[in-house]
């Protein structure tokens, strides 16, 4: 089943045709029937399945912010959002105003794990707690991550840290998490860094794996009266 991604340069975020730090997650994903486009018009966002803002730099609006609460709840969208550690370029006020419509927030702290880490670097954090998007996935390493709070009792955990891990702010250490519309099918995933997913962690572990899991979804059909078929 193909599924659609448009990567996000409306908010100045990094992009997927910079060679030097995604070519790997591109090539990976068109390999696994995955499309991804770089999209720099907000409007067509909601073409595609699934739309990824990683590390956007440039706030959201308002209406940018409802516009997204009704892809993912009205129309069935899978909205990914990466985020990064210690509120940088205030990337976490950022990905708030879009993360607080689903229940949840983008912690301003760091976390790291002196234990299970890659190469001895304890902001480099090695987890097997991987909830969601598990398929073939062992371990993942995400680098330089802030925590997730959530907001409401429907979050889902989709991947935590290791308990040797802490929050320099004493936040408990969920690193990845998402909201579900039942109703339409769509998601809202939140995640605590943006570069699981770059050319060096993304060959480490299994964050390939991990990436292409997280990546995948259809857009549910409409039925005649507006019904969302619900997937999975």
């Amino acid at each position: 089943m193909k599924t659609t991604v448009a990567w996000s340069i409306t908010h100045q975020e990094f992009t997927i045709t910079d060679h030097y730090y995604f070519s790997i997650l591109q090539r990976e994903a068109e390999k696994n029937n995955i499309i991804i486009e770089e999209v720099d018009s907000w409007e067509r966002l909601k073409e595609y399945d699934t739309i990824v803002f990683n590390y956007p730099e440039i706030p959201f609006t308002e209406k940018e912010a409802e516009d997204v609460e009704n892809w993912v709840w009205k129309l069935g969208k899978k909205v990914i959002l990466g985020g990064y550690y210690k509120n940088e370029d205030h990337i976490a006020d950022t990905c708030n105003t879009l993360a607080r419509r689903f229940g949840m927030e983008l912690n301003p702290d760091e976390v790291i794990d002196e234990v299970s880490n890659h190469n001895g670097d304890k902001y480099f954090l090695v987890t097997s707690k991987i909830r969601r998007y598990d398929e073939n996935v062992e371990k993942v390493m995400l680098a330089c991550s802030a925590s997730i709070k959530p907001l409401m009792p429907d979050i889902k955990v989709v991947v935590r840290a290791e308990d040797s891990a802490v929050s320099n702010m004493g936040n408990y250490t969920l690193l990845i998490a998402e909201q579900i519309a039942p109703t339409s099918g769509g998601y809202f995933c939140l995640a605590g860094t943006c570069v699981f997913w770059d050319n060096y962690s993304i060959t480490l572990y299994n964050n390939l794996e991990f990436s292409l899991n997280l990546l995948r979804h259809k857009t549910p059909l409409k039925v005649e009266g507006g019904k969302s078929i619900v997937f999975g």
